[in-house]
């Protein structure tokens, strides 16, 4: 085994017990909104590469959507230093991270997937924001 597969198994397991990366050095991770954490571990760089899902391209305005996310990338404190990639097979935003494992310990590693959620986060809400709710329906009375 090499060193950062090692060490990104432990902190894997620390998270959630029982997973590890696969033979191919991948391991994802679900968040209870079905958001899902996909983690590519290149062992001889020793880089951990994040990425999840952010949303499709919307059918309104795809060009509003497209000219947002050139925007966080350019003024990416939002994304706190992660990128918007287009995946032309699944047709969707994913948010990506590069994370140098040599860097990290089983806390850092805790924080850098913390903070790589609240960006996916921060991204929805720019490219797929909720729809309004009509607040203007009748109340019921008693």
């Amino acid at each position: 085994m090499h060193i950062a597969v090692d060490s990104v198994n432990h902190w894997l397991a620390g998270r959630v017990p029982g997973i590890r990366l696969d033979d191919e050095n991948v391991a994802a991770l679900s968040r209870e909104d079905g958001t899902v954490v996909v983690i590519e571990v290149e062992a001889d760089a020793g880089i951990a590469h994040l990425s999840s899902v952010v949303c499709p391209l919307p059918e309104d305005g795809p060009e509003d959507a497209l000219f947002a996310a050139l925007q966080l990338n350019r003024y990416g404190r939002m994304l706190g230093g992660c990128w918007l990639a287009w995946d032309e097979e699944l047709q969707v935003f994913l948010l990506c991270h590069n994370a140098r494992i040599n860097q990290l310990d089983d806390l850092g590693f805790h924080h850098t997937l913390e903070n790589f959620l609240s960006a996916v986060d921060a991204a929805r809400l720019v490219l797929a924001p909720p729809a309004p709710q009509d607040l203007r329906e009748p109340m019921a009375t008693v």
